[in-house]
């Protein structure tokens, strides 16, 4: 599994070169019309022992990471990649108001895969993921904070250097791209050592993990990131407008 992840997503980065970042995105430009009149929310549902929802989190059986409620009226399943610019827009001017308006009011719970769509994206969602749910969503907040200066890094590294990553062992190349990210100060400082990191890019059953939700998004038509599903149903967005205010529409119809 993990030497066909390897050939397919090693050759779109050598492919796409230092543009790769923007690439694979979820790009398509109709944005749906939002004609719906505002609607009221429901009332609150109080979280256990005076506690938030938003401090409830587990892992689903899919392999994501759920955050919420875990009996909410409206599931919401967002697929998203650490290289993705138009989902660390979402996380940065849409999830505030996600967590705050509806998961903490028990209403909405979130659960978040990861889509993988190169070798980069692959080693910090890795680390990203290594140490439970606990942890990743603000780990996956932060490093979405960092992409900008992190795609930098990226795009400075030399071509040759990037090349012979994509030639080494599969037991070596994770390691690789952590280091041509200049990650590794980030997740070092976050309860991951790097002996500890390396153990955790070498995980095979979290590749497998990784593997299995591409299977699953490709069943349900997932073309890109960022894409959502709510109670099931895909929701079509694009970039012609934010995506908070085109998914919060559909938020506020599936909880009426």
């Amino acid at each position: 599994m993990m030497k066909k992840l390897k050939i397919g997503l090693g050759a779109v980065l050598l492919l796409a070169g230092s543009s790769f970042m923007v690439s694979a995105c979820h790009k398509t430009e109709k944005a749906p019309a939002n004609s719906q009149q505002e609607a009221a929310l429901p009332a609150a549902i109080p979280a256990p022992n005076g506690g938030s929802w938003t401090d409830v989190v587990s892992v689903s059986p899919e392999g994501g990471f759920v955050m919420g409620n875990p009996k909410a009226p409206v599931s919401l399943v967002e697929y998203a990649s650490f290289t993705c610019p138009h989902c660390a827009d979402f996380t940065q001017e849409g999830f505030p108001k996600l967590r705050d308006n509806y998961i903490a009011k028990g209403l909405v719970k979130l659960e978040f895969r990861n889509l993988v769509r190169d070798p980069f994206d692959i080693a910090l969602t890795l680390l990203a993921r290594c140490r439970g749910a606990e942890t990743f969503f603000p780990i996956a907040d932060q490093l979405f904070q960092e992409q900008k200066p992190m795609f930098e890094r990226i795009q400075n590294a030399d071509k040759s250097d990037l090349q012979r990553v994509a030639g080494l062992p599969q037991d070596q190349q994770m390691a690789e791209y952590i280091r041509l990210t200049g990650m590794n100060p980030f997740f070092g400082n976050r309860g991951l050592p790097t002996s500890a990191q390396n153990k955790c890019l070498t995980d095979q059953a979290a590749i497998k993990t990784l593997m299995d939700i591409r299977s699953i998004a490709d069943k349900q038509n997932v073309t890109g990131t960022p894409m959502f599903l709510i109670n099931g149903a895909l929701q079509e967005v694009g970039i012609g407008s934010p995506i908070w205010d085109q998914l919060e529409p559909a938020l506020k119809a599936a909880l009426q």
